[in-house]
């Protein structure tokens, strides 16, 4: 097709760039085993419980889903203490996001926030014909919640935050956001992306659940990808006060999350031990790994995830390379403008200690060659 078809728009995107696909990178090098450690993927997979009620919504698949997710809205509700009619569902937290942007930015109007975040945030406002402005983040990568503020002008619809942060895994001081939501003027609505929120390890720490009861105007953003294991199923969620929520729903597609992916979801939130379990074994290795890589000379940031964001001193397109050979898919930060960071996620016991291995051996031999 010519270029002369596509929209001015289109021609300004960038396709999104993901980790490296194991089948991709056993064919391509050769691999009998892969390790994935550029996506954020849960390393322990999906509760069997969520297995097993997927399994059982396969035979009903000749079946239309719930066209709103009726139930699963209503198992959120318990669970957070809101009412189901102020959730949407959707095919992930990208989707959600869509919507989100799709509902309140028309053309030139602004959405303000940080970089380096979650890429999807300018590819949608341009694609509405919004003004994406960018501020950079704080020098120890947190997002400028007060250069947000300044940056907000009469064309500003939406503020996002992305909490804790993709790439660096950085949180804001839970009563700083709490402030910065209270000072937003009132053309301008909030949002919150907790993609990761569920693995904030700081003890009554506020999220997007809280600051909803209190009335503030934010837009929360969740995932069952991450914490839930249920990436390869695609749901995700928003839930906002109803001035916010109408908007969602009024532009949602219908059927946006399928029968097998809803089924999971209502599972695994009521599977309360495999969760823990994650956040468990992710916390463990989380400490381990920031140690060792500490001990290799590595700069690690502190982290609210199930990554870690690692300055490693060198250039890591090169060191990504290394570990290709030997099976590893991490992910290099010299997209985001961090030529020698790296964002690797947090696997389980034994892919991190093969890992390790794989660094230290690519270390000696550098080291061998001075």
């Amino acid at each position: 097709m010519s270029e002369n078809l596509w929209s001015g728009t289109v021609n300004q995107l960038d396709p999104y760039i993901p980790g490296q696909a194991a089948k991709d990178a056993e064919n391509q090098g050769s691999l009998k085993e892969v390790f994935r450690l550029a996506t954020n993927e849960n390393p322990l997979g999906a509760s069997p419980k969520a297995v097993a009620a997927m399994h059982q919504a396969v035979l009903e698949s000749h079946y239309y889903p719930d066209l709103t997710s009726l139930n699963l809205r209503r198992k959120l509700g318990k669970l957070h203490g809101i009412d189901p009619e102020n959730y949407v569902t959707g095919n992930g937290a990208d989707n959600i996001i869509t919507l989100v942007i799709a509902s309140f930015i028309n053309p030139g109007d602004e959405v303000v926030y940080c970089t380096p975040t979650f890429s999807e945030y300018h590819k949608n406002t341009l694609l509405v014909g919004g003004t994406p402005v960018e501020i950079p983040t704080t020098k120890d990568h947190k997002f400028d919640l007060e250069a947000i503020l300044d940056a907000i002008t009469d064309k500003t619809k939406l503020v996002i935050v992305c909490n804790p942060n993709n790439p660096t895994g950085t949180i804001v001081e839970d009563h700083e956001l709490r402030k910065f939501f209270r000072r937003l003027p009132k053309h301008v609505v909030g949002v919150l992306d907790e993609a990761y929120g569920e693995f904030i390890n700081i003890p009554n720490y506020s999220t997007g659940v809280e600051f909803m009861k209190e009335g503030l105007p934010v837009i929360t953003i969740r995932t069952f990808s991450k914490l839930y294991g249920l990436a390869g199923m695609r749901v995700g969620y928003a839930f906002a006060k109803d001035e916010f929520i109408r908007p969602l729903q009024a532009v949602r597609e219908p059927f946006a999350c399928n029968r097998v992916a809803e089924a999971g979801a209502i599972a695994a939130l009521e599977d309360e031990e495999h969760k823990q379990n994650v956040l468990t074994s992710n916390k463990q290795e989380m400490d381990r790994l920031i140690k060792e890589f500490r001990s290799l000379g590595y700069s690690v940031e502190e982290t609210h995830t199930n990554f870690l964001f690692i300055d490693t001193k060198q250039d890591t397109n090169k060191l990504s390379a290394e570990l290709f050979k030997q099976g590893f898919i991490i992910r290099p930060c010299a997209i985001w403008g961090y030529p020698t960071f790296a964002r690797i996620s947090i696997g389980s016991a034994e892919q991190n200690t093969k890992l390790l291995q794989a660094l230290k051996e690519i270390r000696n031999k550098e080291a061998s060659q001075v």
